[in-house]
């Protein structure tokens, strides 16, 4: 195998293996221990989601999914009454930066689904107690100290029935969505000019007289008028306003707070190796109708694992079915190139997907996902693979019956170092050999990916032994549950 490939994915493991001396167990309460322990649970004709955590890290734009901490999943749900509190999986001292500049304490996240007198809804609440950035001296140069406490993000997604729409009817979606912290500064040695954006930052954070409100209040100001609601600060990299919103529209609300941005490139070089930490987010999401039951469909380019698993990289452009369908339309999501794993090793060009989702009478439902990718390349292994493509179409009967499925998986050409190796017929689970000991596999359904409710392929998964453990590209997952 190529060295240059076999290095760089060793180093991106080193970054991994770094992190797994953190690893703990995570503090995980089940539904019934959650913040709606004594809720009762209740079928509604409601759609329900939510995604909250404490940091999300990507390198390169790409998510290092082994490092997403404190995550509280609920995927499309119609019952009420569920709930989930979620603790560190790690205590982050070590993070794939340099020298060690990042340092978060363990967070919590917790989801409810509910239903109240006259509303009913989705809640997500993140809280990390501490965060510290730099502190460290690279070439005898000190890296300034950014320092957050008690950081907590809310989102809120609910239907109230006592509301009145903007057609004065009764009923209306609504959200509710912040964030907050206990504390904020920042340690800044070097000249600063004033009237700039880092001076008005300083003068905010470091005003040890100001009540915390106001402080947040004038962060989230100054972050919002300038451009890219970004500050930069040399020496360390920025800091950047999040998101805290909400959109309501006649049959959903979408709530949503991820608090900061935090790109932390002490060198300034701005390339591929930049670390950008989202904090505190919480994402939730009620729609209707969904009399027929919710989709749980997701389509995504690239799943990677290497290092032993240790780095878990994926996602680029990811699309999911809205939990009430598209009401049949057929949607599309084209991402033109993406580049992966530490400078690129890893190209995929012409990106599309394609999504649909429909409620059907007498409680049927049904579905299609669809990757597709144009060319597949690891120059470093001189694999090159085009015309990848796999489809998902989903029909669900009623509950207590399964759900009928149809997958379909398709590639043009395999080329090792420009020479054919694709066999003229493939089917579902076929294998072929290239190099040393490196395997493609055709149309590959995970252990668990094929269940009651649906299933989950991927078009072409590679492994190349000691390098690449699994790349899973032209990844498709759908399933239709009836609550």
């Amino acid at each position: 195998m190529k060295t240059t490939l076999r290095r760089a994915v060793a180093v991106s493991a080193v970054c991994a293996a770094g992190l797994a001396g953190t690893l703990t167990t995570p503090t995980t309460a089940t539904a019934e221990d959650g913040p709606s322990a004594r809720a009762e649970r209740r079928l509604t004709d409601f759609g329900m989601k939510a995604n909250v955590y404490g940091t999300k890290v990507l390198l390169g734009g790409v998510e290092l999914k082994s490092l997403k901490d404190a995550r509280a999943n609920q995927p499309c749900t119609r019952t009420a009454g569920l709930s989930d509190v979620v603790g560190s999986l790690l205590s982050t001292d070590t993070l794939p930066v340099p020298n060690d500049l990042v340092h978060l304490s363990p967070s919590t996240s917790s989801y409810e689904t509910y239903e109240t007198a006259g509303r009913t809804g989705v809640r997500g609440i993140n809280t990390i107690a501490d965060i510290a950035i730099g502190g460290e001296v690279v070439d005898d140069l000190a890296i300034p100290t950014l320092k957050i406490e008690g950081l907590r993000s809310v989102a809120d997604s609910f239907y109230d029935r006592s509301a009145v729409d903007a057609r004065g009817a009764a009923g209306a979606y609504g959200t509710d969505h912040s964030f907050g912290f206990e504390g904020i500064s920042l340690d800044y040695d070097d000249t600063v000019v004033e009237g700039t954006p880092l001076a008005d930052l300083l003068d905010i954070v470091n005003d040890a007289t100001a009540p915390v409100s106001q402080v947040v209040d004038q962060l989230v100001e100054l972050l919002s008028s300038v451009a890219g609601n970004t500050v930069e600060i040399p020496g360390l990299g920025s800091i950047g306003l999040g998101r805290s919103g909400g959109t309501v529209g006649k049959t959903f609300a979408t709530s949503e707070t991820y608090a900061l941005k935090i790109d932390v490139d002490p060198s300034g070089a701005a390339n591929d190796s930049v670390t950008t930490l989202q904090l505190g987010r919480a994402k939730t999401r009620i729609s209707s109708p969904v009399r027929s039951g919710v989709f749980r469909s997701t389509v995504m380019g690239l799943d990677l694992f290497a290092g032993n698993d240790l780095l878990h990289m994926g996602g680029i452009g990811t699309q999911t079915i809205p939990c009430e369908g598209t009401g049949g339309d057929v949607r599309t999501k084209t991402v033109e190139q993406a580049q992966v794993l530490l400078g690129g090793l890893v190209t995929l060009t012409g990106l599309e997907y394609e999504y649909s989702g429909e409620q059907l009478a007498r409680g049927r439902a049904r579905s299609m996902v669809a990757s597709k990718l144009g060319r597949l390349e690891i120059p470093s292994a001189g694999l090159v693979i085009t015309g990848i493509g796999s489809r998902i179409d989903l029909l669900g009967k009623g509950a207590g019956t399964k759900v009928a499925r149809t997958v379909k998986v398709k590639v043009g050409e395999i080329l090792l170092d420009g020479e054919s190796i694709k066999p003229d017929d493939l089917s579902l689970g076929d294998q072929v050999l290239f190099g040393d000991n490196g395997v493609i596999t055709f149309g590959r359904i995970p252990a668990g990916g094929s269940n009651f409710y649906g299933t989950e392929v991927s078009a072409i998964s590679v492994r190349i032994p000691g390098v690449i453990d699994l790349i899973d590209v032209g990844w498709a997952g759908s399933r239709i549950y009836p609550r």
